[in-house]
């Protein structure tokens, strides 16, 4: 525990509930392709997949109708600004107090850089953070695996020293392909069997729970 210095973070389902932004753009741009909305579940379920692999497999796009749908759902994604995003509680108080104690603070995300850096900016929460790693907007750089590697290397931060804090089971997955431990979130997105699953490091009810984690010396991280 005492080594840890850095903290990536997911953003959505981890910082943000973004689910009712997230819902009615899929749903715009479903409804532009003449495509049922009633029929996609829960929205739940898809949080932090990436866009183009939703639409191939959730919806058997072809690459290039899944082009068109993810031009659609970032058309209205972005006409909403964040309209139907919060920030969950506690949210602010945790990163406040990481980066009193000298925690570096990064996010990690499955969204584009660009896109994540509004999010943070429009919701007041970029003045916390050192740095954001995101998917590349050509889809090379898309599973949560290759993005932490990238923000590992984009920052220039030792995996020995460093943690993932996420809400599904890839961030989980991701952060053990880098050698990072992860700290998962019971409030997103994820189900606790999910999580459970993944087997992270440690279970965090709120985010109240990741500061004592990372302030308490002997943690089980």
């Amino acid at each position: 525990m005492n080594t840890i210095r850095y903290l990536l973070f997911d953003l959505d389902g981890t910082l943000v509930d973004s689910s009712l932004t997230i819902s009615a753009s899929l749903d715009y741009a479903l409804d532009r392709l003449g495509i049922p909305t009633a029929g996609h579940g829960p929205v739940s379920a898809l949080i932090g997949q990436p866009l183009l692999d939703i639409f191939r497999k959730q919806y058997e796009m072809t690459d290039t109708q899944a082009e068109t749908a993810i031009a659609h759902y970032r058309e209205h994604y972005e006409r909403l600004d964040q309209a139907g995003t919060t920030v969950y509680d506690r949210v602010r108080d945790a990163l406040s107090a990481l980066k009193d104690q000298g925690f570096g603070l990064y996010v990690a995300t499955v969204k584009p850089t660009d896109i994540a850096e509004k999010v943070l900016s429009d919701l007041g929460l970029s003045v916390y953070f050192d740095g954001v790693a995101g998917a590349s907007r050509s889809h090379e750089r898309r599973d949560k695996a290759s993005i932490i590697a990238h923000a590992l290397q984009k920052f220039d931060l030792d995996p020995l020293q460093s943690l993932m804090i996420g809400d599904r089971d890839q961030d989980i997955f991701g952060a053990r392909e880098n050698g990072l431990p992860c700290i998962a979130v019971t409030y997103g997105f994820g189900s606790r069997g999910e999580l459970e699953s993944a087997r992270p490091e440690h279970l965090a009810e709120h985010a109240g729970d990741i500061v004592s984690l990372l302030m308490n010396p002997s943690g089980t991280l």
